[in-house]
């Protein structure tokens, strides 16, 4: 639960609980969009006092008015209590640690519309089966990436692979399984230096990554010290996880083959540095099954058209 020396969150339900909110009843205001768009430009003009140390072009990127109706769903649906603070800051999204109505913790990322970064993306979605018809219009293209990250963490956990658990998606925000503390994310394995255990750590990346290619026809291509989470690094089994999956392409895509060799040299390279002298692209790569184990696409695969 979060606690009383916790400062104030961004946003809250009770941000949107007003006298007029309390008399109509939260579950119909939520569904009128004309009340929906006045709330979220009130939240949009309240944010300069709620966003703490986030910086000020990064803020216009996050909470557009778009994204403030997204957020708004959620606080009035039961998905989220509160937005708490940003845990992490990335080209393409901002990752915060929000409160659940129960008062356990989810990770809200938030990828960014006005924003040029995602120009590259296409080529990850374009040769994907699950997302024809994709064009390259700015909101459409952010809100199939999330998306598509969304049902990639599905495909993964549904063979067992220890990614974060996707919990529901709309528009341009992916809510998900929060890898952290109280006070914020576990460190990526880029921010740790030498590990205690690195052979036990690049077994259990390399397991995830074979069972990613062969059991969930995925190649995460973008595999790295900076994608991979150590949770509980301060315990007695620290445990790595794999993050930031939305770049993942199936078996069949056109660059499956350049993004695979890329990650087999990323990651082995990696723990080589670590002192892991099993680390070696070949180990990897005669493990991997290249037949297609789904054999039908999956769209529609955990798709969240409504909060």
């Amino acid at each position: 639960m979060p606690g009383d020396d916790e400062p104030a969150p961004m946003l809250s339900v009770e941000d949107l609980q007003d006298e007029a909110d309390a008399d109509a009843g939260m579950q119909s205001l939520a569904s009128n969009d004309e009340w929906a768009f006045r709330k979220a430009d009130r939240l949009q003009a309240m944010l300069p006092d709620l966003r703490g140390d986030l910086n000020r072009k990064t803020e216009g990127e996050v909470f557009d008015r778009q994204t403030l109706m997204v957020l708004h769903k959620f606080l009035t649906h039961g998905v989220l209590r509160s937005l708490d603070f940003p845990v992490s800051t990335g080209k393409e999204a901002n990752v915060f640690r929000g409160t659940t109505p129960g008062g356990g913790y989810v990770a809200v990322k938030i990828f960014r519309v006005n924003t040029a970064t995602f120009k590259h993306v296409l080529k990850y979605i374009q040769g994907d089966e699950r997302f024809e018809g994709v064009t390259g219009d700015k909101r459409g293209l952010v809100n199939a990436w999330t998306q598509k990250e969304f049902r990639n963490l599905v495909r993964m956990r549904d063979v067992g692979v220890d990614v974060p658990e996707p919990i529901k998606a709309l528009g341009n925000v992916l809510v998900m399984e929060y890898l952290g503390t109280k006070e914020g994310q576990w460190p990526r394995l880029k921010e740790l230096g030498q590990l205690a255990d690195p052979q036990a750590a690049y077994d259990k990346v390399a397991n995830d990554y074979v069972k990613a290619y062969n059991e969930a026809d995925l190649i995460h291509a973008d595999v790295s010290e900076y994608n991979i989470l150590m949770e509980g690094v301060l315990g007695p089994s620290p445990r790595p996880r794999l993050i930031d999956v939305g770049q993942a392409v199936l078996k069949n895509h056109p660059m499956a083959a350049e993004f695979l060799e890329r990650d087999l040299r990323n990651l082995t390279s990696y723990f080589r540095r670590q002192g892991v002298k099993s680390a070696d692209p070949q180990s990897i790569r005669a493990r991997l099954q290249h037949e297609r184990h789904w054999k039908k696409e999956d769209k529609g695969d955990g798709e969240e058209d409504e909060a």
